[in-house]
């Protein structure tokens, strides 16, 4: 019974009540493998591993395993890196507990979502939401999956429940306004945030998304106010400096928005998105500084292995870049943009440009293939980018 009590408050998020009724229990009784592995669970989320070990280690003393002891040996397994072995027993109280854990299956999910197993992970965390449909976190993360899978609107119910089960979750206010962005409905997305904020006031992920939002609104001037204050309450954080100079940018101060790229990277607190800025500032210069910009686009291309757009840009300036060899800056061009299209092989920009480049090597039957293959992926909204395919097709008759 006080097993049963104590799972019951840690579903429902009463984790004080948890630990409270688990610690009273172990003074009555130090050896109450209830409470050890509540205890234990709960140093696990606390990220107190050696804690959970220890509390493991008691509750499973004489070897007796369950379905709760193999939950937090696969947590502590993750923890260490042995994805392998977390799968293992994971997978191990799928097949055997009775009833069903609902944790196994998030847990597995977890796992397969990290190794970018999209399909499997939708397959656990559905099977865990199925399972238990009142817990907001398991929601939370079938929706983040089916976005990656690109399932929108089967993501937006499982957002809704999620903030319905827990609206004190800032996550799940910003993942639900990115996906409403990326539907066109901008006036939700806002509300959807302010909302969020009356009830957490103040949060910056909150802040931060809403200033993304306003922004693409075109309300410049509350997006600029939230960028600096956030940049003055969080002057180590790289994310909330480079919204600040984004903003800068945006609104014409290119200098300032140098300045805080810069200040970064003396800092060693460069990112992806800083390296971008400086590079694009550098560009918009008169006369532009080619060179710096494409130190830092390479910069940002190393601080982020996964993004094809700073290695687009850069193939794109240096097919556009007049001075030095033609062959060299061309191949080196081709190059970059290889890179950009293995980073993302779905994007047609890239390959555009990759085919742009091709056409200025004289290489026109390869140019061509490239521009027909870009008509095939560009999606029916991006006219003018298959209007640029169009036209190179034409062009090269």
């Amino acid at each position: 019974m006080t097993t049963q009590s104590m799972q019951a408050l840690l579903k429902a998020g009463e984790v004080d009540k948890a630990r409270a009724l688990a610690e009273s229990a172990l003074k009555q009784n130090k050896d109450d493998r209830g409470a050890l592995l509540t205890l234990a669970k709960l140093a696990s989320v606390d990220g107190d591993w050696a804690r959970a070990e220890e509390l493991l280690q008691r509750a499973t003393k004489g070897g007796v395993e369950d379905a709760d002891s193999r939950l937090v040996k696969a947590a502590l397994a993750t923890e260490r890196g042995d994805t392998d072995g977390a799968q293992a027993l994971y997978t191990q109280v799928i097949r055997e507990a009775k009833p069903p854990r609902a944790e196994a299956h998030f847990g597995l999910g977890y796992l397969l979502a990290a190794k970018e197993d999209f399909a499997g992970a939708r397959k656990a965390f559905e099977k865990a939401v199925e399972l238990e449909p009142e817990m907001a976190a398991y929601r939370f993360h079938l929706a983040r999956i089916l976005l990656a899978l690109e399932e929108l609107k089967l993501a937006l119910p499982q957002l809704e429940k999620s903030l319905e089960l827990n609206p004190l979750n800032p996550p799940t206010y910003v993942i639900w306004s990115v996906v409403l962005q990326q539907l066109g409905e901008m006036e939700t997305a806002e509300n959807l945030l302010r909302q969020g904020l009356k009830l957490i006031p103040d949060h910056p992920e909150l802040l931060n998304q809403l200033g993304a939002v306003l922004a693409a609104r075109g309300n410049v001037a509350e997006s600029f106010s939230l960028a600096k204050r956030l940049a003055v309450q969080f002057p180590d954080d790289a994310s909330m400096q480079g919204n600040l100079a984004r903003m800068m940018m945006a609104t014409g101060h290119r200098q300032e928005a140098l300045d805080v790229c810069r200040s970064l990277a003396h800092r060693g607190l460069s990112t992806a998105q800083t390296k971008s800025i400086e590079a694009m500032v550098l560009e918009s210069m008169e006369p532009p500084d080619v060179e710096g910009a494409v130190t830092a686009w390479r910069e940002a291309m190393d601080l982020d292995p996964d993004d094809w757009a700073c290695a687009n840009n850069l193939g794109n300036l240096l097919m556009r870049w007049e001075e030095g060899n033609a062959d060299e800056r061309l191949t080196a061009a081709s190059e970059i943009l290889m890179e950009a299209i293995r980073r993302a092989p779905s994007r047609a920009e890239p390959l555009l440009n990759l085919a742009l480049v091709t056409a200025r090597k004289g290489e026109t039957l390869k140019a061509k293939a490239m521009a027909r293959q870009v008509l095939k992926m560009a999606p029916a909204g991006e006219k003018e980018l298959r209007e640029q395919a169009e036209r190179l097709i034409k062009t090269l008759g």
